[in-house]
Parts: C-alpha cells; structure tokens; sequence
C-alpha cells in the first residue's frame, strides 16, 4: 500500500486557498468588533459566553427552518464534547491570557496550532511522513507571525509566563479539536453538529463564568450589541462554518494555517483603518507567511497535474481565535 502523505494531492483546486482567506479575513476582522464590546463596557468572558449561545439559536433557528434531519444522539455527543475541547478551549484560554500578555505572544502560540495537528496525526499514523518543504514551510509561517508580533508589540509581546502557558493550552485545543473532528466527522461537521460545538463551547464557558468574573452586569448599549452581533454571525456561525468545510476539504493542518493569516488581516486594518505606520519588519513577516502559504500548495514532484491538490492537505483526514499580531487577539471570540 502506498504511503499516506500529507502532499499527495488529488486535485488542483484553488477553493481551499479561497476559504482559508475568507475564514483569515473573517477572524481577523473579529479583534475591533470584540474590543468594541470591551470599550462599551462589556466583560470579556461574558461577551464570548453570550456571543456562543447566541450562535448556538441561530444554528437551531437555522436548521428547524431548513428541516435538516437530526442526526443520532451519539453524533450529537460528540459534536457537544468536542465543541467544548475547540471552541471553549481556543476561546477562553485565550481571553484569560490576554489579560496578561499582548496579542503578539497569543499570535506565537497559535500559530503552532498547524505543527500540533500535524504531530498528532504522525502519532496516530493517518500521516507517515513528512516532506522537508512542508516542515520548511511550516517554520516559515510561525516565524513570519513572530516577526510581526514582535514587530507590533513594543517592548516585546511576552510579559508573563501564565499567559503563555494558558495560550499554549488554546493552541493545542485547536490543534486537537481539528484533528478529532477530521477523524470523527469525515463527511463534514452539519448543522446540528455546529449548534451542539457552540453549545458545548458555551457550556464550557458558561461553567468557569463564575470563577472568571465576580459580578456578572453587562451593559446593552450600540458598542456592545454590535460586537454580539458581529462575533456571533460573523466570527462564529460564519467562521466555523468555513472552518469545519475547510477541515473536511483540506484537513486539520490546512485549516489551521488560519493562524497564519489571522496577524496579516489585523496588520492591514490597523494600517487602513486607523492609520497605524507600517514598519519593514512588518513587511518581512508579511513575506515570511506569503512563502509558507506558496510552498504549502506545492504539489508532490511527479504527481500528475489532473489529480493533484494543495500540498498541505493531510491523507486520512477527509474533508481548525485565530491568531492576530500585538493589534489583535487571535481567532473568534
């Protein structure tokens, strides 16, 4: 039997590379939405354990509307647990953390979600190897997001060593969550497995709510309704939306080279949108990525150009807050 490598692609389809800008674009545009809510008085945990019901009834609204059959009890449990592993555990790590450290040791952890998924699979063996341009690339792209980090966070982007161990924990829910969903649900994640994810994501939260913050009182002005809006549509229902069909496309590895373009996004609408001075090493970060994504879509040498697909899709995982720089938390809140 032939080797199951992660660049053996089947076809040259640029979709893939599509939805991974569009979930960059998305996720990278939650950061002034979620600091908004913030501004306007709202607490962080209550935000994202709000913003995660919230997704959780649209879902349900959609899926009565649209008349999806149910799936069993069994897929529903797993799409609850697992929901509470990804979606809880990138979110709320992740909020505890930037307390305490900037949004450019967050984009640094994250972006080690891709390696993660990628090591987990060559220890369950969906994955026997690994090509050197892969790894290469890989390297590539974390380094370009600590480049820009670096380059977007002043003194330096890690200020306390709780904040990275919390970012670290994040980062390998995400890494895991993307490979357990690949594994369990390999025709895809539907609608009411979604609803149930944001339910467990919003269980888990709604669970360390009351560890998290000492008075819950959450303010209901313009700021704070249109960043529910916008995270809970847009950064959720719309984001993991992409995010489960890029998992089922691609695989968990190229659904989480979402952490690399998470810090580009933020990068541009701070430099468009307020004006922020763009800086050289910025630039070099910026290539860093640019190369990573290019090599990554690299097929295998010898593979016939009618079957082949993006490099970076993994064999065996049919078809994973977000990181941003210093500007920008990573992923959706």
């Amino acid at each position: 039997m032939a080797d199951r490598t992660p660049d053996a692609p089947r076809h040259r389809d640029l979709t893939g590379l599509v939805l991974l800008l569009l979930l960059g674009l998305v996720w990278g545009l939650t950061f002034p939405f979620s600091r908004l809510g913030i501004e306007g008085g709202g607490n962080p945990f209550e935000l994202v354990t709000i913003n995660l019901f919230l997704a959780a009834a649209v879902m349900v609204l959609i899926v009565v509307l649209s008349r999806t059959p149910r799936p069993s009890g069994r897929s529903l449990a797993q799409s609850l647990g697992v929901g509470a592993l990804l979606i809880g555990g990138i979110n709320l790590p992740l909020f505890w953390g930037e307390q305490f450290a900037t949004g450019g040791a967050a984009s640094i952890v994250y972006a080690t979600a891709p390696a993660i998924s990628l090591a987990l699979l060559l220890l369950l063996g969906t994955v026997s190897r690994l090509r050197a341009v892969q790894a290469a690339a890989l390297a590539l792209g974390l380094l370009g997001v600590i480049v820009l980090a670096l380059a977007t966070s002043g003194n330096g982007p890690i200020t306390n060593l709780w904040a990275v161990v919390a970012f670290a924990v994040g980062a390998t829910c995400q890494g895991t969550g993307a490979v357990l969903i690949g594994r369990l649900k390999p025709q895809g994640e539907d609608r009411w497995g979604q609803a149930f994810q944001f339910l467990g994501g919003g269980t888990a939260a709604l669970i360390t709510l009351p560890l998290l913050v000492r008075s819950l009182a959450l303010p209901m002005n313009l700021d704070v309704l249109a960043s529910l809006l916008f995270v809970s549509l847009a950064s959720l229902v719309i984001g993991y939306t992409v995010f489960f069909e890029l998992i089922r496309r691609e695989g968990a590895v190229t659904a989480n080279l979402v952490t690399f373009i998470n810090p580009v996004v933020a990068l541009v609408v701070g430099v468009i949108a307020f004006s922020e001075a763009f800086q050289a090493y910025e630039g070099v970060g910026l290539v860093l990525i640019l190369a990573a994504l290019v090599l990554l879509h690299i097929p295998e040498r010898g593979t016939p150009a009618a079957v082949a697909r993006p490099a970076s899709r993994l064999e065996g995982v049919a078809g994973t807050g977000g990181p941003g720089p210093a500007r920008s938390p990573p992923g959706p809140a």
